[in-house]
């Protein structure tokens, strides 16, 4: 029997949507939105590409970025301190330290073999020239020269008797000589007035030719010895000014001038020596004492200077940044202070350095006196760059 039961119909009255165009509707939403963002992202790469095209043309156009301009007005008015250029004398020192040490120091050896018999000085004493200063056992010396003394005098009587010929007879003497010599190697005689210095022998000890028995010193001069470091040997020069203290005559300053220079850098100290000769007529300055001294490296009177500060290098070139001064045009505007300060404009310009310490440069060429230098120069500047100065330095230090 055939079903004639008719579908039943919603009781709004509305038929229920089919799948089909629900997925339809859905379909066509995403292709919306899809092309939307493809229709933005084009949007988003055509402003960049505009904005690029805009920023060349502006640079062609008018010669600058708008980065440039922005770090120009910002440099307009940087602050700076100047230094006005000037004349002084001037005068370069290098300080340095050292001992006092005497040009005589001689080491006192035998000039034979034996047992030291006498040693008639301790160390510091004064010594005169000719003094005795040690002894060694005289007995073999004494007993060869009696020996070849009584020799000789019976040679004398032979070559008078005509028993001896004048050849033999001289050969005597001659031995008679020798033997008186070697009584004179067993003292040691005081070569100048001096002192002994050290003593590294006693009375008893047996020696010979090779061993130090002493170190004797003449004061009458000495000399003061430094070492200067590899870095300030190009500026010491035979001949300089020296002043030297002593600490154990702190009231005292002693004066001299570099009379040697080695001409050797010592490996283990990088060191190089040098030598100033002292007049030590009261024998005050002894072997030893620690010294300092100030070495007048250069000195010039008149000089143009400027701070070491103020200056650059660059490619084996030296720089400055001279600053022209000119009253700032100020209008006051109604409710506004006027701005204050004095404004400059830049100049860089080359420049030859005659003379270069750590804190001061001497100028050779470049710059004349009374001229204005930015002195402290922490950033890079341009011709024609406005600063405002804000100090104007007329000192070094």
């Amino acid at each position: 029997m055939a079903n004639n039961r008719k579908k039943e119909q919603p009781k709004n009255g509305k038929k229920d949507k089919e799948p089909e165009d629900i997925d339809l509707k859905e379909s066509s939403l995403a292709k919306i939105k899809k092309n939307y963002l493809w229709i933005l992202l084009g949007v988003l790469i055509l402003t960049f590409v505009l904005s690029r095209t805009a920023g060349k043309i502006k640079e062609v156009f008018f010669g600058e970025k708008e980065e440039e301009k922005e770090a120009a007005e910002i440099l307009e008015t940087m602050p700076v301190k100047v230094f006005k250029v000037k004349r002084m004398d001037f005068k370069d020192t290098l300080p340095v330290m050292g001992r006092i040490q005497g040009f005589k120091e001689i080491e006192l050896r035998f000039d034979g073999k034996g047992t030291i018999e006498s040693f008639n000085f301790e160390e510091g004493e004064r010594i005169l020239e000719g003094d005795i200063i040690a002894s060694i056992d005289q007995k073999d010396a004494l007993l060869k020269l009696k020996y070849a003394g009584l020799e000789m005098e019976k040679a004398r009587k032979l070559y008078e008797l005509g028993g001896l010929d004048k050849l033999a007879f001289d050969q005597k003497k001659l031995e008679y000589e020798s033997a008186k010599r070697d009584i004179e190697k067993t003292n040691i005689y005081a070569p100048s007035d001096g002192y002994l210095g050290s003593k590294e022998k006693n009375r008893g000890a047996f020696v010979t030719s090779q061993d130090k028995i002493g170190i004797f010193v003449d004061l009458s001069e000495v000399y003061a010895a430094f070492d200067v470091i590899e870095e300030d040997s190009p500026k010491i020069e035979l001949g300089q000014n020296v002043e030297i203290f002593l600490d154990a005559y702190p009231a005292a300053t002693y004066t001299g001038t570099v009379d040697m220079i080695s001409p050797l850098i010592e490996g283990r100290t990088r060191t190089q020596k040098l030598k100033i000769e002292l007049e030590n007529e009261e024998n005050e300055l002894k072997p030893g004492m620690f010294a300092r001294a100030i070495v007048n490296t250069y000195e010039k009177k008149d000089a143009l200077i400027i701070p070491s500060s103020a200056f650059k290098k660059k490619e084996n070139k030296y720089f400055v940044y001279v600053v022209h001064s000119q009253e700032e045009e100020a209008v006051a505007v109604e409710g506004e202070e006027p701005a204050g300060g004095e404004i400059g404009v830049v100049e860089g310009r080359e420049i030859e350095i005659a003379y270069l310490t750590h804190d001061v440069a001497e100028i050779g060429k470049g710059l004349e006196e009374g001229e204005l230098v930015i002195r402290e120069l922490h950033r890079e500047y341009k011709d024609k760059d406005k600063v405002e100065i804000t100090e104007v330095q007329e000192t070094i230090f």
